[in-house]
Order: C-alpha cells, then sequence, then structure tokens
C-alpha cells in the first residue's frame, strides 16, 4: 500500500502546537527564530545553563513533527528546526530551501527514544509477523523510514502492512485495536514499558535507524552574516548542553521530569536509554543519510533518486568537534 504524503504546508498548519517568542528583538539587533518539538531543544540548552546567548535573541515555536517546520522555514517564518534525519529527505526532493548544519547522533552502544511495539499478549512475535497487519506511525517523519527499514530487512515493503496514520502520541490506537503495532516515542515509551502496557519488537537503536538529529537552517538565515554567526554559537550550545546532559543525567532529569510531567526516576531513564554527542558532517553520516533516501526512492515515495551531500552544510564542523573535547 502506497501513502500519500500530506503537502508540508498543509502540515505546517495542522501540527503547530504554539508560537510563543520568549524574548523580543532589541533595536538593531539579531534574532533567531527556531522551530522545537515538545521543547526538547529549548529544555536542554535551558537545564544546562546554555539557553541565554547574550548578542542574539531567541524567539521558539514548537511543533509536532519535522515536517511542518521545515514548511515553515519554507515560508521564511522560522530560521531554524531541530528534528530527526527523515523529514530532510522530502524536504530535498522537494527543493526546500534548508540545509542541515549539524548532527546529533546516538553514542556506540546507545539505545533509542523510539521503538515498534505491541501488546504483551500480541501473536505478533517478530518483524516477519507484521505482514498484512495495521502498523502506526507518522509520515514523513523518522518513525515512517523506521517501519520500512524493519520491513526492508526481513524482505517486505510498506505495501505488505496496512499503514495507519498516527494520530496523536501514547498508546491509544494500541489500546483501542485500531492497530495492530504501533511506533511510540519517549517519555511515552518509558512509561508504557513500565506500566507492563507494551512489549518492544525492535528499538529504534541503530542499525534500525542511524539514531541521527539534526538542526536545520534555512538558506535565508545562512545567508544572511548575523543570522549565520548566531547559528554557529546556537550550534555549539547544542553541542554542550547535550554533553552536559549527557553526563550529568540525575542532574538534568528534574528539569526533563518537569517538561514531560513524569517522575524523576523516568526522566533519568529517558536521558539514560539514548546518550548521544553532537558530532562532524563525516562521510559515515552522509552515507546513512544517502541509504534513507535511496529506500524511500525504492518505496517510490520520492520520485527521483537525491545526493545527500547536497543538503549538509559542513561550515559549523570544526566548533563541534571543539565543544566536545572542551570541558
Amino acid at each position: 500500500m502506497k501513502l500519500s504524503l500530506t503537502p508540508l504546508r498543509g502540515l505546517a498548519a495542522v501540527a503547530l502546537l504554539s508560537l510563543a517568542a520568549c524574548g523580543g528583538t532589541a533595536d538593531g539587533g539579531t534574532t533567531l527564530k527556531i522551530g522545537d518539538q515538545l521543547h526538547a531543544l529549548k529544555s536542554s540548552l535551558d537545564v544546562s545553563g546554555e539557553g541565554l546567548p547574550t548578542d542574539y535573541k531567541i524567539e521558539w515555536a514548537n511543533f509536532v513533527g519535522g515536517p511542518p517546520i521545515i514548511a515553515a522555514q519554507t515560508g521564511g517564518s522560522l530560521d531554524v528546526g531541530w528534528m530527526a534525519e527523515t523529514p530532510l529527505i522530502f524536504a530535498q526532493a522537494a527543493g526546500s530551501p534548508v540545509k542541515v548544519v549539524a548532527v546529533s547522533k546516538t553514542i556506540d552502544g546507545g539505545g533509542s527514544p523510539y521503538s515498534l511495539v505491541v501488546k504483551p499478549d500480541s501473536s505478533i512475535r517478530s518483524v516477519a509477523d507484521l505482514k498484512g497487519k495495521s502498523v502506526s506511525f507518522m509520515k514523513g517523519t523518522v518513525l515512517h523510514y523506521f517501519v520500512a527499514r524493519l520491513l526492508e530487512k526481513q524482505g517486505l515493503s510498506l505495501r505488505d502492512i496496512k499503514p495507519v496514520q498516527a494520530t496523536g502520541f501514547g498508546t491509544g490506537l494500541l489500546d483501542k485495536g485500531s492497530a495492530d503495532a504501533i511506533t511510540i516515542s519517549e517519555p511515552y515509551l518509558t512509561q508504557a514499558l513500565d506500566a507492563g502496557k507494551v512489549r518492544v519488537l525492535a528499538s529504534g537503536a541503530p542499525p534500525n535507524t542511524p539514531g541521527f538529529f539534526y538542526l536545520v537552517a534555512s538558506d535565508a538565515a545562512l545567508a544572511d552574516p548575523a543570522k549565520a554567526k548566531a547559528i554557529g554559537d546556537l550550534v555549539q550550545r547544542a553541542a554542550r548542553a547535550t554533553r552536559w546532559q549527557r553526563e550529568n543525567p540525575s542532574k538534568a532529569a528534574p528539569a526533563l521530569a518537569k517538561r514531560y510531567n513524569v517522575g524523576v526516576d523516568i526522566a533519568e531513564k529517558i536521558l539514560t536509554r539514548a546518550p548521544a554527542q553532537y558530532a562532524p558532517i563525516d562521510d559515515t553520516i552522509i552515507a546513512a543519510h544517502q541509504d534513507e533516501a535511496d529506500l524511500f526512492f525504492k518505496e517510490g515515495l520520492i520520485r527521483k533518486k537525491l545526493d545527500a551531500r547536497a543538503i549538509f552544510d559542513k561550515r559549523y564542523d570544526s566548533v563541534i568537534a571543539a565543544q566536545e573535547v572542551a570541558k
């Protein structure tokens, strides 16, 4: 069964949770408008002490999924967005004016903030058992690729299942029997596992997905010298914040617990499940992105074969490398 992707501009209209300014623009100053998801990037910066730059302002907007963030960047209302890698496949295929400027990846041996799960008593015991079954995921996101990748490894494709568009978070579709298997992300994953409500069929950890999160800048912002400089500072702050959270999960947990409205113990489990670090954009990152693009081309979900190198801008690689070694 072939899925048609909702146009990015339409997604932007329905998926925007809130657009709240967190600081205005000083006369003659620079403001970066950043698209976040579940306040994840902002919270990471704030809890690590990296959330208050001195020579530019930040305005935050909160979205569900990367596609509407890219739509907002294309429309000129956002400068930077935070997302997993999959939306960039469709952005490049559509000619969206954006570039990946920084990459966070799961450290070797780390887990994943998302999984494919079933009910504990489900007869589905492996990915191969999904043939003919209903599987829920959000189209155009990394969860879309996650399912496609798992199926491909079993000699199957998205045409061998009944795709169900995820309409929210949590286990609702599974609880109601509207899907036989669902993709689920944090904090709902850890909560459902602790409550014994789900059984993991497959983790999103590498090699099932690359384990990437991207900072994505609009071409317009990168062409503006003041904004490009501010983006460079943001990249450094994000790298330092990610390292701080990885090295101090118990200190970071209370802030995450407040953000997700969960217990501190759950928050610490979330932080330690998928430790990450920022890394320069090297050939391994580009190759993993290319593999993903090639799979979507094979599935017929994009119409042309892409050159993944064209979506990356490496100008901030040196500052990213410096933040991981700096103490």
